[in-house]
């Protein structure tokens, strides 16, 4: 891991190629090696979460893509349209973990 004070790298941040990773920590520009993460293991919460974070994702992007669904989950959540794909991301969540009834569409 190499830190760099160079003018060309300071707002660099990101990966080139899956080789090399910029990072910013403060005023320094940090590059290292690209993580290898094929023996990461995973916990059963974790896979439930981002099991529950795909359906969540599908159910946002399926509501956002049908206009009359989009709008009565802008009045039903009372948020901006900017802010709607969030806080349909956020109900899902909030409803799947009480145990009820997940939100299909304009209920």
């Amino acid at each position: 891991m190499a830190i760099s004070e160079n003018v060309l790298l300071k707002k660099l941040s990101g990966h080139l190629g899956k080789q090399i990773v910029f990072k910013q920590y403060g005023e320094k520009t940090v590059v290292s090696a690209y993580p290898n993460m094929s023996r990461r293991k995973l916990s059963v919460k974790q896979k439930e979460v981002n099991a529950m974070m795909e359906d969540a994702n599908y159910q946002a992007k399926r509501i956002m893509a049908n206009e009359e669904l989009r709008q009565a989950a802008q009045v039903r959540l009372d948020v901006t349209s900017n802010k709607l794909y969030t806080a349909l991301i956020k109900e899902y969540f909030k409803i799947a973990r009480a145990g009820g009834e997940v939100p299909s569409g304009g209920q």
